[in-house]
């Protein structure tokens, strides 16, 4: 899911963070599976051929998702920085309004 369908669908970025890991910690868990099943010396060489195209897939999937974590914490990142600069300039623009209009609270 990209963020630009997340936010159409509502989901904040926030939410699909926290989906992502969920995913992420889902994926090391099936990729240590498939390890210490290729790990098996009792494996036909078929089935071990089978298990290490799903390894390589799963690696696949797993890097799509850290790049997917790291585009959406950056995104994260760049908000609360607006938010903050957004919250700076209102309260600069109320003290001056302060100082100038001689208001007091």
């Amino acid at each position: 899911m990209s963020s630009s369908t997340s936010k159409s669908s509502g989901y904040s970025v926030m939410q699909e963070i926290t989906k992502i890991e969920g995913e992420i910690k889902g994926t090391y868990e099936r990729l240590e599976t498939l390890e210490k099943k290729l790990k098996n010396e009792n494996l036909p060489e078929v089935q071990q051929k089978a298990v290490e195209r799903e390894l390589e897939e799963v690696r696949k999937l797993l890097r799509t998702h850290e790049e997917q974590l790291a585009h959406l914490r950056t995104h994260n990142r760049k908000s609360f920085v607006f938010v903050v600069a957004l919250i700076f300039i209102i309260f600069t623009v109320y003290m001056l309004y302060v100082l100038v209009g001689g208001s007091t609270f």
